[in-house]
């Protein structure tokens, strides 16, 4: 079952996103936090993509969209940030001649995919995503535009869940994430009324 909450701010300067968590989603104990009920709202859109523009850096050149969080906002950002967009996508959910990347986690299923023709080959790529959990997801599609000859070393995201490594993750692999808010893994649990 589903919760709706409005998050809290971190600092004073970090916007607050609205949202619901998707209770024990994708696992038990891992409260999914959605922002799709808000982004018909062309602030909300605007807020977001200023925040994770800020984040871009100079070298980037292309931004990709990871399946299916990612690619409405990296759509949006490439727009305003006048960059080229990629989507990353989920193995079985793309139909065309596609590269893959296999890492099956719960996140990812059994990879993703990119749609082949791209020449990424000496390209800076921003991953941009929804919710960055344990970084199986990002790793992979770093992986894969890494192959492809791309340099992948930064990962933005709208949420990040704490506690579940994705940071620690990304870091190891060389690649610098940021998130623009900060969110425990699972929403409090309220106890049953007795």
């Amino acid at each position: 079952m589903d919760t709706i909450s409005d998050s809290v701010q971190e600092a004073p300067a970090a916007p607050a996103f609205p949202h619901r968590r998707w209770r024990d989603y994708p696992v038990a104990g891992v409260d999914f936090p959605d922002a799709t009920t808000v982004t018909r709202d062309s602030g909300w859109i605007q807020m977001a993509c200023t925040a994770l523009a800020s984040h871009l850096g100079e070298e980037t050149e292309l931004i990709a969209g990871i399946d299916i969080g990612g690619i409405g906002l990296a759509g949006a950002l490439a727009f305003r940030s006048r960059l080229g967009f990629i989507d990353i996508r989920k193995v079985g959910s793309i139909r065309a001649d596609v590269v893959r990347s296999l890492a099956a986690n719960y996140e990812l299923g059994n990879g993703v995919a990119l749609s082949k023709g791209h020449q990424l080959a000496g390209h800076h790529v921003a991953l941009i995503d929804d919710c960055l959990m344990s970084g199986g997801t990002a790793l992979a599609a770093a992986e894969l535009l890494r192959r492809l000859g791309a340099h992948c070393t930064r990962a933005l995201f709208v949420f990040e869940l704490e506690g579940l490594g994705g940071r620690e993750r990304l870091a190891q692999a060389g690649i610098a994430m940021q998130a623009l808010e900060r969110l425990p893994a699972a929403e409090p649990r309220l106890a049953p009324a007795g």
